[in-house]
């Protein structure tokens, strides 16, 4: 079945990574028999390392269905109920005295009652913190980690606040229940069963597997490296895995859809995928939660799917669908984060579309023929000038040192990594316009309102750029507005 899908994405991914301007990009496709892989571009760009379906990067939000399955097992075997009150499966008093009563499938549908947040992130250097020390230090901060705590860590529970605090919540009990550290425990009962060989979770107690690929924050078509970073929240979004890991989880997860006992059995899985409340979603199209996944509208009948988009901060997106009435499940990774926009949309990213164009593939058949396409990687946007080099200093900053609130300082690899996806490297780029950028939003991080003030100073030239670099309006990117409103 796969033989056609797979012949033409090897000639369409290489167009999609040259028109998203992703350096990298892999994907493996499945049905319950098959599984098959594909890759494009660049895992490094500075080394020349080649993207493969191997190359292991960071997963992000698709750790929060890695919880949910380890969770749901301790439900088989009866250890605790998804209508349990997570602090009933918590050390006493985790999350202090006046924590609002939420259960288990609360948590797991983004109704637990955290406001949405991105990635309680620190330097890769920085010491470890164990799951259950860092639920119980927020909850005695009672603040949120965007922008140094603008916001509360809480809200009223009930509603759907996408949170990866909550799903790291839920890990912390998978670790208490089973008495072993969270890493090792989904090592054991996920990874192994669904065969998944390379993947490991970054807890800080050990390393990924090194050779990784590197990711890029994306000014239009200049590429810096991102800085290397982890999360204390790590059940939501530690996982490192590989494109073909990533495939065999979901080649697992579609055996079960259709009957058989996998990493846990069908009804467990039946749960997961059920809808739970209605997500936002651009567009008007219906979405849905279930327990760590996110659903489409099931009135799409034999094109009905699920699964979960991810990303990590600031060079990696995922995208993952499983449509268990065709019998297909597909993944892919890019390693660019457009920078000009804050959320990389499925529509607009290399992953988005190349899952979208292998789903649709495999469902309606492979066109007889299919259009040239240039599929090199090249200048499509503005060059980097010493104006614009400082203006990108000043945006990274703000996302590392204010809103994930990092205080070390970028390494140097991010200005001497920085290349472009053209064949000559421009004249313009300024490293020390730069520094300077990255160093004046660093000193007035993490507060919000300074740094909002810094984005207005940049000036319209700074807004007019963001647009050539694909933004999708003439102002400078900030998500201040809404991590610290």
């Amino acid at each position: 079945m796969l033989d056609d899908v797979m012949a033409a994405l090897d000639t369409v991914l290489p167009r999609l990574a040259a028109v998203t301007g992703t350096p990298g990009v892999a994907v493996a496709v499945a049905t319950s028999t098959e599984l098959r892989t594909a890759a494009t571009g660049f895992a490094d760009l500075r080394a020349g390392t080649p993207m493969t379906a191997d190359t292991v990067a960071p997963a992000g939000s698709l750790t929060k269905p890695v919880t949910g399955l380890a969770f749901l097992r301790l439900v088989e075997a009866g250890e605790a109920g998804l209508d349990t009150r997570i602090d009933e499966v918590l050390p006493r008093g985790l999350r202090g005295p006046d924590a609002a009563p939420v259960t288990a499938a609360m948590l797991a549908a983004h109704q637990g009652g955290y406001y949405s947040d991105i990635v309680a992130a620190t330097a890769h250097t920085a010491p470890a913190e164990g799951i259950l020390d860092f639920v119980r230090r927020r909850h005695e901060t009672g603040r949120a980690v965007e922008y140094g705590g603008a916001l509360p860590l809480t809200t009223k529970p009930g509603s759907y606040s996408y949170s990866t605090f909550g799903v790291g919540v839920l890990g912390g009990a998978v670790e208490h229940l089973t008495g072993e550290p969270y890493g090792d425990h989904v090592r054991r009962h996920v990874f192994a069963p669904a065969g998944m060989r390379d993947t490991s979770i970054d807890d800080g107690a050990g390393r990924p597997r090194p050779g990784g690929a590197t990711g890029y924050m994306a000014f239009g078509d200049w590429c810096l490296p991102s800085p290397p970073l982890r999360s204390s929240a790590y059940p939501g979004v530690g996982m490192h895995c590989s494109a073909t890991d990533a495939g065999r989880l979901l080649q697992s997860l579609l055996r079960t859809a259709r009957g058989d006992r996998g990493v846990v059995g069908p009804d467990s899985l039946a749960a997961m995928v059920t809808p739970r409340v209605a997500r936002p979603s651009p567009h008007g199209v219906k979405s849905f939660s279930g327990l760590t996944l996110e659903l489409a509208d099931p009135e799409l009948g034999e094109d009905w799917w699920w699964g979960h988009t991810a990303a990590f901060p600031w060079g990696f997106w995922w995208e993952a669908r499983v449509w268990p009435h065709r019998d297909v499940a597909a993944v892919a990774v890019g390693n660019r984060w457009d920078m000009a926009r804050f959320h990389n949309p499925a529509g607009r990213s290399a992953p988005g579309l190349a899952v979208e164009w292998a789903g649709r593939r495999a469902a309606s058949g492979v066109p007889q023929s299919l259009p040239a396409r240039d599929g090199r990687l090249r200048w499509t946007g503005p060059r980097p000038t010493p104006e614009s080099s400082y203006w990108m200093g000043v945006l990274v900053g703000e996302r590392v040192h204010g809103l994930l609130s990092v205080p070390d300082p970028l390494p140097p690899a991010t200005t001497e990594g920085a290349r472009c996806l053209g064949d000559s490297e421009p004249d313009g780029w300024d490293p020390e316009a730069f520094r300077r950028g990255v160093a004046q939003a660093r000193a007035a991080s993490p507060d919000p309102e300074e740094l909002r003030a810094l984005g207005k100073d940049l000036g319209h030239g700074a807004a007019l750029w963001m647009l050539e670099c694909g933004a999708s309006s003439a102002e400078v990117t900030m998500p201040v507005d809404f991590f610290a409103r």
